[in-house]
């Protein structure tokens, strides 16, 4: 390129790299030990760069959790919502092929660690609350199965973050934990 110069990213597109690597860090690291100086060398800019977009550290996180909040609402919640029959079945199905996306997990994980924070706390909060809603209602569900399968999901969030499913194939415990309950 002449002059060595990089063609412009758009705000947009910035935005989305930033929370890429932010969900990488934070997933791994929380909201305390992750860098907003790796985050911004993973994007190529300079940490004031990086301010411009997102304010605050925390505005970061909360904006990284927010989005993988979106995801799973995508992912598990609207096709769950719109199954004709059996929706937790659906919603479990789609929760399955999450859990490969081990850093969503991390990050669900991260977020309720991080829950000393008052903000994060509330957002953490609606954020179960609308999910245990959203499945309390569905048609034939109601409240118990609603906890029995959020539960089942947070338990599998924790086996993810263990990283259980790449070491089932080997770890007859991992396999053995991973299958009850199905």
């Amino acid at each position: 390129m002449p002059g060595g110069r990089r063609p412009r990213v758009s705000f947009e597109r910035r935005r989305e790299q930033i929370l890429a690597a932010a969900l990488k860090e934070f997933s791994h690291k929380g909201l305390h030990g992750g860098s907003t100086v790796n985050i911004a060398k993973a994007v190529e800019i300079s940490h004031p760069n990086l301010f411009r977009v997102f304010s605050t550290k925390k505005e970061l996180f909360i904006a990284v959790l927010e989005q993988t909040f979106e995801t799973i609402a995508q992912e598990m919640l609207v096709p769950g919502e719109a199954a004709e029959r059996d929706p937790l079945q659906t919603m479990a199905d789609a929760w399955g092929s999450l859990m490969e996306r081990r850093e969503l997990m991390l990050i669900l994980l991260q977020g309720y660690a991080a829950c000393e924070d008052p903000d994060i706390r509330d957002l953490m909060h609606r954020w179960t609350q609308d999910v245990f809603e959203r499945l309390e209602v569905l048609p034939e569900v109601g409240t118990d199965p609603a906890h029995d399968f959020f539960a089942a999901g947070m338990l599998y969030m924790v086996a993810a973050s263990m990283d259980l499913p790449a070491r089932a194939e080997h770890d007859e415990w991992a396999k053995r934990f991973l299958d009850s309950g199905s």
